[in-house]
């Protein structure tokens, strides 16, 4: 049997994914795995599906409006395993995918383990995974974190989840994560979830550009000069040149 595995979710008025959600990690979940859901302040509280309400695996924590950070803190504290999986109330697990990532991650306690999705562009792959450096998140997060795993010590290494920003809370967990608390970055091959894609239904899709630029900027700005010399710095730079300034009414 391998090391068991708690998923933890967050929701805030995500109602209309729940009975899916319910379906899929109960579809999903071993029999020596848990689950965590966190309703961060739902106008119309989360209430458990039958399906959900009657598995002595899986805990409802409602604390009210905390955010995103704080929720995601929260169920890992809560979590009865050291190691975690997070899948948000929209996305989808494929079959496998805990019991591939959490093999994976009980050889490699130090990293941070994403998965590709079904929606991503065919790519040659070689091998089982491969590393990515904190230097790539400068050009671009390619990481899908609703397909993250990773062991309790790196999330306590990098002081949990940050509270006290609007959005890019994953991005700034993980360049502290790999840069401060000396994790790394590796991604699966195998295709093992099911994104939403609908801006209309997806909740990032509704935070707006301009506090999303700043913030993703603040980000990076903190952990540059922690990053080694890097080609993908050299083409984040370019990039950004040829980009030009920000509309700062955009």
């Amino acid at each position: 049997m391998s090391h068991p595995i708690t998923l933890i979710t967050t929701v805030r008025n995500g109602g209309i994914f729940l009975d899916p959600f319910a379906n899929n990690i109960t579809a999903s979940l071993r029999p020596q795995d848990r689950a965590i859901i966190v309703d961060d302040g739902s106008d119309i509280p989360v209430k458990l599906p039958d399906i959900l309400r009657n598995d002595d695996r899986i805990t409802l924590i409602s604390p009210g409006p905390i955010g995103r950070g704080a929720a995601l803190n929260l169920a890992i504290e809560n979590a009865p395993t050291d190691l975690i999986a997070i899948q948000d109330i929209d996305d989808l697990s494929l079959p496998g995918r805990l019991e591939h990532q959490s093999e994976f991650l009980s050889h490699n306690q130090d990293a941070l383990i994403f998965t590709r999705a079904i929606t991503d562009p065919w790519r040659p792959c070689f091998g089982r995974s491969h590393n990515i450096p904190a230097a790539r998140l400068y050009l671009g997060n390619p990481l899908h974190h609703s397909s993250l795993t990773l062991h309790r010590d790196v999330w306590q290494r990098a002081g949990g989840y940050p509270s006290d920003i609007p959005c890019c809370i994953d991005l700034e967990f993980y360049l502290c994560a790999c840069l401060v608390g000396g994790a790394s970055i590796w991604r699966l091959n195998d295709v093992l979830i099911e994104r939403n894609l609908d801006p209309k239904t997806r909740h990032f899709a509704g935070i707006p550009a301009k506090t999303y630029h700043t913030t993703r900027q603040q980000v990076l700005g903190r952990y540059q000069a922690k990053v080694s010399p890097s080609y993908w710095l050299a083409f984040a730079k370019i990039r950004n040149i040829l980009a030009g300034p920000k509309d700062p009414a955009s």
